[in-house]
């Protein structure tokens, strides 16, 4: 019986060795992946005009008034970019930050705008301001 504790907290230890702790990154705060990059150029494909979204950083923007900033992985993994696997025409859009408020938004390229209606320059400069703040968490604006 005590060979098998003995065992039992080797193997256990063991495993505790692989991890690591991670520092948590500010949703979307990397850079789209290849995989990424090609679905939204694909998704985007009749109105991107000649933007590429590989090596770009997107922040996600949803809800129909377009004032929730949605986490990059939230974005991919809830199906927010799935609706095309049900033969379904996908519900976004893109508007391409300039060299001014990428600069203001911490370095976003593009806002990808997902399942929403109406999106004004007034709600713009709101998400930009958001986005420099780093409060990008998912949440309304007031």
């Amino acid at each position: 019986m005590v060979r098998l504790i003995v065992i039992a907290l080797i193997f256990h230890a063991t495993a505790l060795f692989g991890q690591e702790a991670e520092i948590p990154k500010a949703p979307g705060a990397e850079a789209l992946n290849m995989q990424e990059a090609e679905r939204l150029n694909t998704l985007l494909d009749r109105s991107r005009g000649t933007f590429d979204f590989q090596g770009k950083r997107a922040a996600f923007i949803t809800s129909s008034a377009g004032n929730r900033i949605l986490a990059k992985a939230d974005y991919f993994g809830d199906g927010q970019a799935d609706s095309i696997s049900y033969n379904q025409a996908p519900q976004i859009s893109m508007v391409e930050l300039t060299r001014d408020e990428k600069n203001r938004s911490g370095g976003y390229d593009v806002l990808v705008l997902c399942y929403v209606k109406v999106f004004t320059d007034r709600q713009k400069r709101r998400i930009i301001e958001r986005l420099s703040e780093g409060s990008q968490s998912e949440g309304f604006m007031e």
